[in-house]
């Protein structure tokens, strides 16, 4: 009996619960770290400048000495890479009729619709947006669907019953992408140049879940040819329960149907095993990805110059402000001497550098704001 008793008061003293005051604190403490581990859970990604930063300190110098080998190579590698096209595809690339399905909404119309119109859309063969309402500004298809991620099954399941009926035979390639991508046209020509016309052919980005053949980003844009819309129209929608025609996973839904159907999905990865199609963005392509996105992936992600073919086709999380800075940069932008110019014209010239007079309604920066520009110009954005 007395080792009994002893043996309990040692549980007593050891049990951190037994005292009123301590199981007071129980509580809280727990939810503190509960509170801990949700946020770490869900706030993995970092903003893009402490990302950057991490990439620059010293335990990444690996990482820049790749980049620097990456770019003395680039020469090289573009040498040999053209050597081997064949020029056929090319005449036939341009030959090809791309009609754009860009996904939009009423409120997004004068913002990120007007980029999209003003930068590559301009070079897909036809480019409509598809939105509830219609406008007098764009070519647009209307579908009558509640606006929202609820429904966006049901907004691009009409929107292919749509093409089917008025465009099929109009268009070789339907390109389906939302009002937030930008788009390589040149090179989406030339990738799907490669592919017969003869067979369906469905291709995009990649994911690996919930499909045995993987399934394409919605966000990173895809791709399907004639062939492909005739029969998820005429072999899926048109067959009732065959394909999902409602829902919220529109990119999930149209893999499925096209996995039912037995239309495979077609490598998008360039012969140096790098994408082409990016549905996170630029920067987390280039500086690497983070939290569930890895889960998705249907091969892992490299990153650095390895993260995109030169030849890459889209980018996914693009602001109607950054597709004007990426349209300058690719298509206004030149290197002396690795880009023609035209023979006589003078770029440059020897003139002494002047400044004018002041304008009259010319009014100069205050000290305050001088500051804050040379404050804001001299950091690493």
């Amino acid at each position: 009996m007395h080792e009994t008793s002893a043996f309990r008061m040692m549980i007593r003293w050891k049990n951190p619960f037994h005292s009123t005051t301590r199981a007071k604190l129980c509580g809280p403490v727990i939810f503190l770290i509960a509170m801990i581990l949700i946020y770490r859970c869900f706030h993995q990604e970092k903003d893009t400048t402490n990302l950057i930063s991490g990439f620059l300190n010293t335990s990444h110098s690996g990482f820049l000495e790749n980049v620097k080998k990456f770019l003395l190579n680039i020469k090289e590698r573009d040498k040999k890479y053209l050597v081997n096209e064949k020029s056929y595809l090319e005449e036939k690339a341009r030959k090809l009729r791309i009609l754009c399905y860009t996904m939009t909404i009423p409120s997004n119309m004068q913002t990120k619709a007007v980029a999209v119109n003003n930068t590559w859309g301009t070079r897909c063969t036809k480019l409509v947006f598809v939105t509830q309402k219609p406008s007098s500004s764009f070519d647009t298809m209307q579908v009558d669907v509640q606006e929202g991620r609820s429904y966006l099954t049901d907004k691009t399941v009409k929107t292919l019953i749509a093409l089917y009926k008025t465009y099929r035979n109009d268009y070789d390639w339907f390109f389906k992408c939302d009002d937030d991508v930008y788009i390589i046209m040149e090179n989406l020509r030339h990738l799907l140049a490669k592919h017969d016309s003869h067979i369906p052919v469905y291709l995009g980005h990649q994911f690996r879940l919930f499909t045995t053949q993987g399934y394409l980003s919605g966000g990173a844009g895809y791709a399907m040819n004639r062939r492909a819309l005739e029969k998820i129209n005429e072999d899926g929608f048109q067959v009732s329960g065959k394909c999902d025609i409602s829902g919220k996973d529109e990119d999930l839904d149209i893999g499925h149907c096209f996995e039912k159907l037995g239309v495979k999905v077609y490598s998008t990865i360039d012969s140096h095993k790098r994408q082409s199609f990016h549905p996170f963005g630029f920067q987390r392509a280039f500086y690497g990805h983070v939290g569930g996105e890895m889960f998705y992936v249907s091969r892992p992600y490299k990153t650095g110059p390895e993260c995109c073919s030169e030849f890459t086709v889209s980018f996914h999380y693009v602001t109607p402000e950054d597709m004007y800075l990426m349209e300058f940069l690719l298509y206004h932008a030149r290197i002396f001497g690795r880009h023609s110019t035209a023979k006589g014209k003078e770029i440059f010239t020897t003139q002494e550098a002047v400044i004018s007079d002041k304008a009259p309604n010319e009014v100069l920066l205050s000290p305050k704001y001088i500051w804050h520009y040379l404050f804001r110009y001299s950091r690493f954005e």
